[in-house]
């Protein structure tokens, strides 16, 4: 069967944070050590606001 996605119309919660709240999110995860894949879903948010270039190949 052929399936398609239809991606839901809402925003996700973190979109509707505050660039304050979203950068403090940020650092308390990154802080606490959280996953990789939470900290990357925040860094795509915080870029899309322009708010940061993350870039971890140097990492």
């Amino acid at each position: 069967m052929d399936y398609y996605f239809h991606p839901s119309p809402r925003p996700s919660s973190l979109e509707l944070l505050s660039d304050e709240q979203l950068l403090n999110i940020y650092e308390l995860a990154v802080e606490a050590k959280a996953s990789l894949d939470f900290i990357e879903i925040i860094e795509t948010v915080l870029t899309a606001r322009n708010m940061g270039d993350f870039d971890r190949s140097e990492d």
